[in-house]
Parts: structure tokens; sequence; C-alpha cells
């Protein structure tokens, strides 16, 4: 668990700069200087561009980092198994970029009220190229246990280039064409530098080893892959398809109107991100070597530190709700439901820890299978039924009742097939811990400015939930950095 502290804390910290960053451009930057609009054809392409990596990856990052330990025991050298595994995505991308040519008539006439993603449509297939070649090697650094240098490129480097471009952009220097150019080269960019990263630090070099993809390894790998992609696929569908439906059936600003609150609501997932970058490769090698003891404390020890700082977040995201909105156009107003509604979602999906990890990485990773399955089903029909009659709050409850569904149905799963789940008597005292400081925030008063009234009740509520959380022991791991931290500083 050791590693996973370590790396975790480090990819924290990235993801929180990130965070910050993140709120810069799209909070302040994005709405303010593009319009909603503009702002909601950059969601949409994004939106597409992570449904089609998912499809034209095939499952292979996750089988990447699930077969690496199996793999490496078979060769000396494993760093030029990365184009290997590359071949099959090639195919695919090639097969995408012929589909997508031919199919932009149909889907023109789907997005009909979207005139702005007709005249920018193929700005989405570099992305997608460079975004499917990014994510693939970054799985295969991952799975030698280096997740800090993609998470900064990711989390940092991208948006500070996306901030200097809506800068650019705003100062009249370029144009609107040009901006879309520079954020569709951001994704170039990324792979580039990752690749050359990657070589000097010796994690990839050309030493082909076909060898060790015998019969049945390349049959376990294909087996893995075709449930791991559904599941994948699953999940970045769900995760998407409420902002392309809101498009569809409301158009590009109210899908802007949607990315500002989903964005908010998803801020509250980084804890889990940063968690769970390596949380997967742990797994993976503790049931390499059946250590399911580990595997266990893992399991409550991720679900009680992503419910601890994800509840931090998301109390502090409702007790500024107010000072949010302030900051944008009056078109954005009536977002704020969707970021109370979502933001429950993903803390439950947090507090369910990382079953989704354990049961791709066991025997019983079919049963991902069935789960995505039905997650999917319910999340295309909840969206059909309930954005055109409730609008963004119907595209909310869709997507939040599917998350719901479909953690508590794996929740049963582990419990039943490894009798372990994820918590305990300190998840419920994290709970009620949040719930105290979010009502003792509203008692405080409101300031005159809220550059003054943001971070002053910001600070309040992590110093008294914080401050709780040491005199009351409520996560070992939180305890021992904070015990560091107060050494180095009496040193």
């Amino acid at each position: 668990m050791g590693i996973v502290i370590n790396q975790s804390i480090r990819n924290a910290i990235i993801s929180y700069t990130g965070i910050i960053l993140g709120f810069i451009s799209t909070i302040l930057l994005f709405p303010n200087i593009l319009g909603a609009e503009k702002f909601g054809l950059t969601r949409t392409m994004i939106a597409i561009m992570v449904i089609v990596v998912q499809l034209v990856s095939l499952g292979l990052p996750n089988s990447i980092i699930k077969f690496f330990p199996a793999l490496s025991e078979k060769t000396s050298d494993h760093k030029g198994l990365y184009w290997l595994f590359l071949i099959p995505p090639l195919f695919a991308l090639v097969l995408f970029i012929v589909l997508y040519s031919l199919a932009n008539n149909l889907i023109f006439d789907v997005y009909k009220n979207s005139t702005l993603l007709a005249e920018y449509y193929f700005y989405v297939v570099p992305m997608v190229v460079f975004s499917t070649l990014f994510g693939l090697l970054n799985a295969f650094i991952k799975a030698s246990f280096n997740t800090v240098f993609a998470s900064f490129l990711q989390d940092i480097l991208l948006r500070i280039i996306v901030i200097i471009t809506l800068f650019l952009f705003y100062f009249d220097l370029i144009n609107f064409d040009q901006f879309l150019i520079l954020f569709v080269g951001n994704y170039l960019l990324q792979y580039v530098i990752l690749l050359v990263y990657s070589f000097k630090k010796g994690l990839v070099n050309f030493k082909f080893r076909t060898s060790v993809f015998d019969l049945e390894m390349r049959s376990n790998i294909k087996k893995y892959s075709f449930y791991s992609f559904f599941s994948g696929f699953t999940m970045i569908l769900v995760g998407n398809i409420d902002l392309l439906m809101v498009d569809v059936f409301k158009g590009l600003e109210q899908t802007g109107v949607y990315a500002i609150a989903l964005y908010v609501g998803a801020v509250i997932t980084i804890p889990k991100k940063s968690i769970a970058k390596i949380l997967f490769p742990v797994i993976s090698m503790s049931f390499q070597k059946n250590d399911f003891s580990n595997i266990e404390k893992v399991y409550k020890q991720s679900s009680l530190n992503m419910i601890l700082f994800g509840l931090l977040i998301y109390i502090g995201v409702i007790a500024n709700m107010d000072n949010l909105y302030s900051m944008l156009p009056d078109t954005f107003s009536n977002g704020s439901i969707v970021i109370v509604i979502i933001g429950l979602a993903n803390l439950f999906d947090m507090v369910t820890g990382a079953n989704g990890q354990i049961i791709i990485s066991s025997k019983y990773f079919k049963f991902d299978f069935i789960a995505s399955f039905v997650l999917m089903i319910s999340a295309v029909v909840l969206n059909l039924i309930l954005i055109p009659k409730f609008g963004l709050t119907g595209a909310a409850t869709a997507t939040a009742t599917s998350i719901f569904i479909f953690n508590f149905i794996k929740v049963i799963y582990v419990w039943t097939k490894f009798k372990i789940q994820p918590f305990s008597l300190k998840t419920g005292g994290i709970i009620l811990l949040g719930l105290s400081v979010l009502y003792l925030s509203t008692l405080i008063p409101k300031l005159h400015s809220i550059y003054f009234d943001v971070p002053v009740r910001s600070l309040f509520m992590a110093i008294l939930y914080m401050g709780a959380v040491w005199v009351f022991n409520l996560s070992e791991e939180v305890n021992g950095i904070i015990k560091g931290v107060v050494k180095r500083i009496k040193n």
C-alpha cells in the first residue's frame, strides 16, 4: 500500500493543481471568452473523442496493465511490447477515419441544431488519433507504476496551453479557427512529450519480443480485452451520452450550460482519479500473487480516503455555489441543480471504492460486462425519456440514477464473491462530519466580495473538516501524512 499512497499523494498534488487551472480555464475563461455556444462545441468535440477513443482502443489499455506482470516474467526485456499492443488500435483508427468521413451527412442530420459542429466536424479526427496513442502509452508506463508524469501532462500542461490559447483569442491575436487548431494540437503535443519521456526513462524501446505472446497468452488477452472494452466503453458512454443528448435535444448553448455544471460535479472525483491511477496495477499484482488480504486492505483504505477528500470538495462546492455562478454569464445560471445531483452520484461512486478494479482484475471479470450492459441501457433509456421532459435536470437525474445502479450491483457482487466490502464505521463518521461542516458554513455571514468570501469560507471548512479527521483519527493514512508534515516543520 506504500507505493499506492506515495504515488497517490503526488498524483493528488498534480490533480489539485489541475483543479485550480481547470477552474480558471473551464469556469472563468471558456464561458466568458467563447460564450455558451462555442464552449459547447469544444465540450461536444471532447465527448465524441473520448467515446471513439474507447472504441478504437479495443480494451487494450486495461489488458496492458492486467497482463503486464505475466508478460514481464516471460522476457528479460519487456520494453518493446508497447508497439505490439499498438498494432490492433492502428487498424481500428483507419477504420474509424473511413467510417467517420462517410457518416458526416447522417451525423449532421442528428445534430441539426449544431451548425458549428458541422463546420468543425473533422477536427475531431486528430484528437481521436493522438488521444488513443497517448492512452495506450500511458497504460504501458502505468503498468510499471509510473503514473505521475502522464498525470502532469493531462492535468497541468494541457490546461496551461488551453489558458494561453484562450488569452490569445481574447486579445484577437488568433481567430477561432486558429484557436481550435491549437486546441486540437494540444493532444499531439502530449503524446510526443510522453513518448520522448518514455524513451528517456527507459520505459520503452524498439526491441520487440513477439515470443511472449504465445497462443494461450493471445487468447487470454483477446478474451479479457473484449470484456474490458465493453465495460470501459459503457463507462465512457455514460459519462458523455448526457452531454451529447443535450446537444441533440437542446442545442450547443444548453450543452455549454450543462458542461459547466458537469465539470464542477466531476471535480469531486479528483481524489478517485488520483488514487485509481495506481490502484489497478497494485490490485492486478495482488491477484497474481493471490494476496487477498492486500486486496481487502486496498479496497477499504481507498474507499475511505476517496470519500474523505471527495466529500470535502463536494461540501465546498455546495457552500460556494452562489459565488460560482456570480462569475458566469446569466445564461449558465440554471445549471446549479445539475452540480448537486451529479455530485451525489460521484460521491457514491467514490465510496464504493475499487470494486471495478477488483472485478476486472479477477477471474470474474466477465461480470463487469453484465453490469456495464445494465448501466448502458439504463443511461440511454433514462436520458431519452428525461431530457425532453426535464431538460438539464433530466439529464443529470438519468446519469446519476445509472451510476447508483451500476455501483450498487458491483458492491453486492464483490461482497458475494470475495466476502469483502468497502464500508466501515469511519465511513459513516466522515459523512456525518461533512454534513456538520456544511451546516456550520451557512452560519458564516456572506462577505461583500466573492474574492474574500470564497477563500475565507473554504479555508474555514477545510480547517474544521481536516481538524476533525485528525482528532478522531478517521484516516490513518491522512494522519500519517499530517504527522510527517508537522515533524518536518519542527525540524
